[in-house]
């Protein structure tokens, strides 16, 4: 289009990226929580992915479409299908089994190799995503037990909400019912940004805080079912507490290294294009960085694929282990640097001090004449010159 003045140019792009928004938003909400399978020829019909996803609870809805293969020479578009599953629950395992497999019975269904991926809210063309890790997500299998919660331990993170009857205000309310909560944050999905079950609780006091890991703790493991609601201290608080948290070690310089090392390193052995460890009391300088998903501490990376993506979690959880190994081992340390210091100060006042002397006579003093020109003695040149 052609426009008279710098002004209409502006207004114009404005329009346009208005109306593209909604077209997008109308995109998303389509094949938001989808699956998208790709590489399937044109013989396919609705019925072909209806066999092909049998095995994982069937079909809810497909769409079938048409794109031209990013960073490809040939304009030839190819088809895709964005899958619904009748059962949500099966998709991991659905991509599991299908991506870069070979299908079909060769009969009814023409077989090929497909890839079967999620839709993903930040993704590229490329097959490039964005993907989140909050802290407290990963697998923490050392985490150091030993380590009594500080009167700043405020923050809960909790699994297995039961949104199925609950919704956000309920469950609020329910939380008040241990104190005072100053945020409810609930941890959503990559794949649809609905709330995965997960989230974080902050109460205004310690003490209201302990009330609640008490209420979510069963009184013997024999007890806990696995889909009961549980909740656990904030590793994220503890980590943007730095030196002050209970374990008097900074977790965050740790993993990011005091030059960035750390992340590099990270970045590097996970074959990452980008890596950032966010949260929103720390200060980010990368102006590319993606926006927050929460307060609380989240590594965010941008990931070749989804198979890189999850290499990188089961990295970052090797990295947690090492750094939770390490902590232990220096609460350890403290505790026997405590016990002998302790000790030493408990024979120290069992021996009233310095050594016993005789009855009615100075500790240390000569018993019935002994050593009579010792105790007599002056002081040592050196005590009495200072």
């Amino acid at each position: 289009m052609r426009c008279e003045t710098a002004a209409q140019a502006d207004q114009c792009r404005a329009l346009l990226s208005a109306e593209l928004a909604k077209v997008y938003e109308a995109y998303s909400r389509e094949v938001r929580g989808s699956l998208v399978l790709r590489g399937f020829p044109a013989s396919w019909s609705e019925k072909g992915l209806k066999f092909v996803f049998a095995p994982f609870g069937g079909l809810a809805s497909v769409a079938l479409e048409e794109e031209i293969p990013a960073e490809s020479a040939d304009p030839t578009p190819v088809r895709l299908a964005y899958v619904k599953l009748r059962n949500e629950s099966a998709m991991e395992k659905a991509v599991s089994n299908l991506h870069q497999t070979k299908v079909g019975d060769g009969d009814l269904v023409e077989d090929c190799v497909v890839s079967c991926q999620h839709w993903h809210l930040r993704g590229w063309s490329d097959g490039g995503l964005h993907v989140a890790f909050f802290v407290d997500q990963l697998a923490m299998t050392r985490r150091p037990l030993e380590a009594e919660p500080g009167p700043e331990d405020r923050e809960i993170f909790v699994q297995n909400l039961p949104l199925q009857y609950m919704n956000r205000q309920q469950l609020q309310e329910y939380f008040e019912g241990f104190g005072e909560v100053e945020d409810l944050h609930l941890v959503t999905s990559l794949y649809s940004d609905e709330p995965t079950g997960e989230g974080y609780v902050r109460f205004r006091s310690h003490r209201d805080a302990q009330r609640c890991i008490e209420a979510l703790t069963p009184s013997s493991p024999e007890e806990a079912d696995p889909m009961d609601l549980t909740g656990a201290w904030s590793e994220s608080e503890r980590a943007l507490q730095r030196k002050e948290n209970c374990y008097r070690f900074n977790l965050i310089a740790e993993l990011v290294g005091a030059d960035g090392s750390g992340l590099q390193r990270l970045k590097t052995d996970a074959k990452l294009q980008s890596i950032w460890v966010m949260a929103e009391s720390l200060q980010q300088k990368d102006k590319t960085a993606p926006p927050l998903r929460g307060r609380q501490m989240h590594i965010v990376a941008r990931a070749p694929d989804e198979a890189h993506a999850k290499a990188f979690k089961e990295l970052l959880e090797r990295t947690l282990e090492d750094i939770h190994a390490k902590i232990a081992d220096r609460i350890e340390k403290r505790r026997r640097k405590a016990e002998a210091a302790a000790a030493a100060e408990k024979a120290e006042s069992a021996n009233g001090g310095v050594a016993a002397g005789a009855p009615g006579q100075p500790a240390g003093a000569p018993v019935n004449g002994q050593a009579a020109a010792a105790w007599n003695a002056p002081p040592a040149a050196g005590w009495a010159a200072q």
